[in-house]
């Protein structure tokens, strides 16, 4: 058990006897009242956030969460299927299209094991992905630094800088979505 003071993003809680993630904390402190703590939690197994707000007596549950590498194999629809790096035990997992799109076939990630279940695959931070669609774009069409749309070749859309081209190697930020560097 963990008090309200120890929980920071992160940490990963039980929490109506299904495993979440701490997405965003801010403890609030009241004269004389108790202290709260405001969260956005994500559920592990559905994927659903929800805001929940915790009193100051309360304990949290931490929740007993392994990791296994693996290889990402394919997907079919919304089913995308893993293999371990350790036994090649194949598993499969139903996961929405945003939690996978910057995956590219053969990719390392981990996956997120509770009660002896994969519930979730965790990304790496930065993945490199070939551009495979964009537009030109020309010199002085913005009075500051500009962006265009592009398509990586997962099939994912992000916002570039001018200078990129397609055949152009770039480096995406998978928590934001966000173009990081051009390799």
């Amino acid at each position: 058990m963990i008090s309200l003071g120890q929980a920071k993003i992160g940490t990963k809680i039980i929490w109506r006897q299904e495993p979440h993630e701490i997405i965003e904390a801010n403890h609030h402190k009241m004269g004389r009242g108790g202290a709260k703590l405001v969260t956005k939690l994500r559920n592990l197994i559905s994927q659903a956030v929800i805001d929940y707000t915790f009193q100051g007596d309360e304990k949290l549950e931490e929740a007993e969460v392994g990791y296994r590498n693996s290889q990402y194999l394919y997907s079919e629809q919304t089913t995308h299927f893993f293999m371990t790096n350790d036994d090649f035990t194949q598993f499969s997992l139903v996961l929405p299209k945003d939690r996978v799109k910057f995956l590219k076939e053969g990719e390392n990630v981990d996956l997120m094991i509770w009660n002896n279940q994969v519930i979730d695959v965790k990304l790496p931070k930065k993945v490199e992905l070939r551009v495979t669609y964009t537009e030109p774009g020309f010199k002085g069409d913005t009075a500051s630094a500009g962006s265009k749309p592009a398509t990586v070749e997962t099939g994912a859309g992000i916002q570039v800088p001018l200078f990129i081209q397609i055949g152009d190697t770039i480096r995406i930020n998978t928590d934001t979505g966000a173009y990081d560097s051009r390799v």
